[in-house]
C-alpha cells in the first residue's frame, strides 16, 4: 500500500510521521545486515584462528598474539549483539514518547485535531488512525527482528563469548516479549498523551510509566513460572540462588524459556489492552 492509496486520518498520520518512518527503516534494515554480517564474521574468526594451530586453553609459545587478537575481536561482536539487545530493550520507551508526544500530544496542545475531527473523521476514528501507524510497523517489522536475533544468539553458544538466553538485555530481544513491551509503549503513549494534552510532560510520563513497568516485571520475571529445585543436570541454566549451596540450589533450565516468554507477554499484552480501552474512554468521554 503506498501513501496515495491511504485514506483519512491514517494518511495524514503517515504523512506528517514519514521522515521518522523512514529513518526507523534505515536503522533496522541496517540492524538487519550487520547482525547476520557479525556472526558470519565470528564464524570465519574461528576458522582462521584454527588454522593457525594455536589453542585459547593451552596456548603455546608464539601464539599469544593470535590468541589475543581472536578473544578481542570476538568480544567485540558480542559487545554489539549486546548493543543490538538493548536498542530493542529501549524501543518501547521511544515508543511511548513518540506516541504520547509527537503523535498525540503535540495536535492536542495546538488544537490541530480539530480541523480532521470537522471533516467528518470521529474523535474514535482519528485515534485509531494515530495507533494503526505505529502498531502495524511494530508488528510488520519487529518478529522479524526478533528471530533473526535469536538466530544470531544461537551462533555465539559455540564461541568463548557465549550468550545465554537469560542475559539481559538479550533475554527481551529474542522472544515475543519485545512486541509484548513495544504494544505497551504504544498503548502508555496513547494513554498519557491524552491525558495530559502537551508534548513534553506526556512523554515523560509515557517514558517514566514503561520504564517502571519494565522494571517491575524484570524483578518479577524469575517468579512468573515455577523454578526448579536441586542441582541442575546439563545445558544452560538461569541459576537464582547465591551458589553457597549447590544441593539447595533454584534454577530455570532452558526448557522454561518458552513459558517464561509466554507468561511475561500475556501480562504486557493485558497491560497494554488496559490502557487502549482507558484512553478511547477518555477520548469519548471528553468528547461527546
Amino acid at each position: 500500500m503506498t501513501l496515495l492509496e491511504l485514506r483519512g486520518p491514517l494518511r495524514v498520520t503517515v504523512r506528517l510521521h514519514r521522515h521518522v518512518l523512514w529513518v526507523s527503516f534505515a536503522l533496522v534494515l541496517s540492524a538487519a545486515i550487520a547482525l547476520p554480517a557479525g556472526r558470519w564474521y565470528v564464524q570465519s574468526l574461528a576458522q582462521d584462528f584454527a588454522a593457525t594451530g594455536c589453542e585459547v586453553e593451552n596456548t603455546v609459545s608464539g601464539c599469544g598474539i593470535q590468541v589475543r587478537s581472536f578473544l578481542s575481536r570476538s568480544l567485540y561482536v558480542q559487545k554489539m549483539f549486546d548493543f543490538v539487545a538493548l536498542a530493542v530493550s529501549v524501543l518501547p520507551l521511544l515508543l511511548g514518547a513518540f506516541v504520547a508526544g509527537p503523535l498525540i500530544g503535540r495536535e492536542l496542545e495546538s488544537d490541530t485535531y480539530r480541523l480532521q475531527w470537522t471533516q467528518s473523521v470521529s474523535p474514535a476514528r482519528w485515534l485509531a488512525a494515530k495507533l494503526a501507524v505505529p502498531v502495524a510497523a511494530v508488528l510488520l517489522v519487529l518478529p522479524v527482528f526478533v528471530l533473526l536475533t535469536a538466530w544470531i544468539r544461537r551462533g555465539t553458544l559455540d564461541t568463548w563469548y557465549p550468550i545465554q538466553w537469560y542475559d539481559l538485555p538479550m533475554y527481551g530481544a529474542i522472544g515475543p516479549v519485545a512486541v509484548g513491551y513495544a504494544l505497551l509503549g504504544i498503548a502508555i503513549g496513547a494513554l498519557a498523551g491524552l491525558l495530559i494534552g502537551r508534548t513534553l510532560p506526556a512523554m515523560a510520563a509515557a517514558v517514566t510509566a514503561v520504564g517502571t513497568v519494565w522494571a517491575v516485571i524484570g524483578l518479577l520475571r524469575p517468579r512468573l513460572w515455577p523454578a526448579l529445585d536441586g542441582l541442575p543436570g546439563a545445558g544452560n541454566h538461569w541459576n537464582l540462588s547465591d551458589g553457597v549451596d549447590q544441593m539447595e540450589t533454584r534454577y530455570h533450565p532452558e526448557s522454561h524459556f518458552w513459558p517464561l516468554q509466554l507468561v511475561e507477554s500475556a501480562i504486557l499484552l493485558t497491560l497494554a489492552a488496559a490502557a487502549i480501552v482507558a484512553a478511547f474512554a477518555l477520548l469519548r468521554r471528553r468528547h461527546r
